[in-house]
């Protein structure tokens, strides 16, 4: 189920001295099973774009596609509603039930499924998210460590069975061992079928689960490419006020340094191996 935007426009306060062009004419396509990192400065429109993909605000001008139909129409908005998912920055602050079952059960009750249906789909959640449900469903999820909530809060939205989930800095707060484990959660979605966008400042995580990252700058996408075509061209990034993941700003220093790295190597593991590899050459040169 591919959702597209075309030609999107939005201003906010338009027509005021304080008129701020937040989205400036920004088409583009999230196919099936795509895993799409946005990455941009703070106020360079990324927010605004994925309201607008989950139909939170509507364009000045242009249109959101999802499956090749205009969401603005009220029969779409019914579908949008069950088909795409939104986590917002710090979802635990959404949780408002007294026991994990209940809240993870709201979402789907409003969207009118059976009791059947919304008893599976709290289960399937959970078990998503990887709690094991007969454990967790009954607790509080006041009483759940950070990264628990947040596990909940993502299974909410997941119990409305989306195929499309988009996600606003989701790992924003998180320690690092925490940060890495929910990446790990969101690409087992992506690999149970599940399109994710998501916007994050996490070069890192995206050099190593996204397949595709998106750059914004002042209202438009200025780089759309794989995690390789985007993270190498670290001068490109710096230029427009972004960084690159660890592991290739690592690898351009040691290339000024004489120890050349080649730029597609963008993750850490990437460059273990190639300095591993190196070194071993070298040495058996010796």
């Amino acid at each position: 189920m591919p959702i597209a935007a075309e030609n999107l426009s939005y201003a906010y306060m338009p027509d005021t001295p304080f008129a701020v062009q937040a989205l400036d004419n920004v088409t583009l396509k999230a196919d099936d099973g795509e895993f799409i990192g946005i990455i941009g400065q703070t106020g360079c429109g990324k927010s605004t774009l994925i309201q607008q993909l989950a139909g939170l605000l509507k364009p000045d001008s242009g249109r959101v596609l999802l499956d090749g139909a205009d969401i603005s129409a009220a029969s779409e908005k019914r579908d949008l509603r069950r088909k795409v998912g939104v986590v917002f920055q710090y979802p635990e602050y959404q949780l408002f039930e007294e026991t994990v079952g209940k809240d993870v059960a709201f979402g789907p009750e409003k969207a009118g499924m059976t009791p059947v249906e919304v008893e599976r789909n709290v289960e399937n959640a959970l078990r998503l998210v990887g709690f094991d449900p007969s454990q967790i469903r009954d607790a509080s999820p006041f009483e759940l460590s950070g990264g628990q909530k947040r596990r909940v809060a993502i299974a909410g939205v997941l119990a409305t069975d989306p195929k499309i989930l988009i996600l606003d800095e989701p790992i924003a707060g998180l320690d690092p061992v925490s940060r890495e484990n929910f990446m790990q959660l969101i690409r087992r979605l992506n690999e149970a079928g599940i399109t994710i966008i998501m916007i994050s400042h996490n070069m890192d995580g995206l050099a190593e689960h996204a397949s595709r990252v998106i750059a914004m700058e002042k209202g438009r996408i200025v780089r759309d490419g794989t995690p390789k075509e985007v993270f190498s061209d670290l001068e490109g990034l710096e230029a427009i006020g972004l960084s690159s993941s660890e592991a290739r700003k690592a690898g351009y220093a040691l290339t000024q340094r004489g120890i050349y790295v080649p730029p597609e190597i963008i993750t850490n593991d990437e460059l273990i191996r190639y300095l591993a590899k190196k070194l071993k050459q070298e040495g058996a040169a010796c």
